[in-house]
């Protein structure tokens, strides 16, 4: 195996797609921003569409290679096929498939979510709550690195740079007024609509921002409704997520990422649980008072109705508290750090020049 490059040189292997959703490449691009910050090359290898679905991914930068099938980890031409690490974010992935990854990387990160797969790795991120390292006993080999908890969660900094701004606002104990409904990028189902008007309904004088990606089912109706409703405004492919989260006094959204990004601020949320990898994380920030969640779809047009009249100044204050709690959202930073050690401890390991120098 080659030394190492010099910038580091880390594929990212993650997906979008419309019934996935764009949660595995935002964070991604979190990471891969900590990295580039750190001096390291990045570049993504993702299923064909990703960046339409997710327009971040085209604007960062890096470079994107359609990846058809888990295991493929096409490399850029000037990398001469190999890479220093490859970090794997798919559900579809097998051990068989990081193995296989091994030719191309001495070292292999996963970010996983649930404890219930084997990996052949030297790093294992996982954000979920409540995390041990028994819970990889036997799922990864002996010596791999474990980061684990929603402070390992992979967030863009600006999260972290308007926390305590944030936390400041929400401390004067104002009403409800204004609503950000954030259901992922691909909005399944058109469920954002929906949301809208539910939420419209139950508070005709609220200010509702709805985010949306361009492919949204959602977006030709709210764009529609927005002209006679000035109180609504939709939000097309923001880069701007931190700041409308601190200007919103309570937020609708998805499980995953999204509902750590709102705790780093403090953000009180009402959680739709839209598949079942969200179900876990949404129950302990429910557990914990950081969000009221909703477990089904099929439950939300009773259940949203009856939260939002709930909400409000002291159950929103006493939310957001719990909530800015669980995260401080510096886990790209940390995750950053870890890998590059694990980078440079590895090549040390397998350069023979440096290996000659150490013994003699």
């Amino acid at each position: 195996m080659p030394g190492p490059t010099s910038p580091p040189r880390i594929l990212i292997r993650a997906d979008a797609r419309p019934e996935l959703g764009g949660g595995h490449i935002m964070r991604c691009l979190a990471l891969a921003s900590a990295l580039g910050a750190e001096g390291a090359e990045i570049a993504f290898a993702c299923a064909p569409g990703s960046a339409e679905l997710v327009p971040a991914l085209a604007r960062s930068g890096h470079a994107c290679l359609d990846a058809t099938i888990a295991g493929d980890v096409p490399l850029p031409d000037a990398w001469s096929g190999q890479a220093d690490a490859i970090i794997v974010d798919l559900y579809s992935s097998t051990c068989e498939d990081e193995t296989r990854m091994r030719r191309f990387a001495p070292v292999i990160a996963v970010i996983e979510d649930l404890p219930d797969r084997v990996h052949d790795c030297n790093l294992l991120i996982d954000q979920g709550f409540g995390r041990s390292t028994g819970d990889y006993q036997r799922r990864v080999p002996p010596g791999a690195q474990l980061l684990l908890g929603p402070d390992m969660c992979p967030l863009r900094p600006d999260f972290a740079a308007l926390r305590a701004a944030s936390l400041i606002r929400r401390a004067e104990n104002a009403p409800l007024a204004r609503i950000l409904v954030a259901m992922g990028l691909t909005d399944l189902g058109g469920i954002s609509e929906q949301v809208v008007e539910l939420t419209r309904a139950c508070l005709p004088d609220a200010v509702i921002d709805v985010v949306l990606g361009p492919l949204a089912p959602s977006r030709t109706p709210l764009q529609q409704r927005a002209k006679t409703d000035t109180k609504l405004s939709v939000l097309i492919d923001i880069d701007d997520m931190a700041e409308r989260m601190m200007m919103a006094d309570l937020a609708i959204g998805a499980g995953g990422g999204s509902a750590l990004e709102r705790c780093v601020l403090g953000l009180p949320s009402i959680i739709v649980v839209l598949a079942d990898n969200q179900k876990s994380a949404a129950t302990a920030l429910g557990r914990l008072g950081a969000a009221r969640v909703i477990d089904t779809v099929s439950r939300f047009e009773r259940d949203l109705p009856l939260l939002l009249r709930d909400a409000t100044s002291q159950t929103l204050q006493t939310m957001s508290q719990a909530a800015a709690a669980v995260s401080d959202g510096r886990g790209a930073g940390r995750i950053a750090v870890a890998l590059l050690n694990l980078i440079g401890a590895t090549a040390q390991r397998t350069d023979p020049v440096t290996n000659t120098g150490a013994e003699s």
